[in-house]
């Protein structure tokens, strides 16, 4: 399984597969434990140096900040 199969499985497992797609409410602890979880999700592995997670953070500047070190 390649670097970016095993991002969006673990994307989607923090998601709850179809779930998030069906439900029309998600309960605000839920959701606060998804953002939590996709937040870390993708900041690891854009850290690692992944690019698919790379490219999210970029399309989201006011949640990742990126530094060079």
């Amino acid at each position: 399984m390649t670097k970016n199969v095993e991002f969006i499985d673990k994307f989607i497992d923090i998601l709850g597969g179809d779930d998030f797609l069906l439900c029309d409410m998600i309960n605000q602890d839920d959701l606060f434990a998804m953002q939590d979880g996709l937040a870390n999700l993708i900041a690891k592995n854009a850290n690692e140096g992944l690019g698919l997670a790379k490219f999210i953070a970029d399309k989201c500047p006011n949640c990742f900040i990126a530094e060079k070190v």
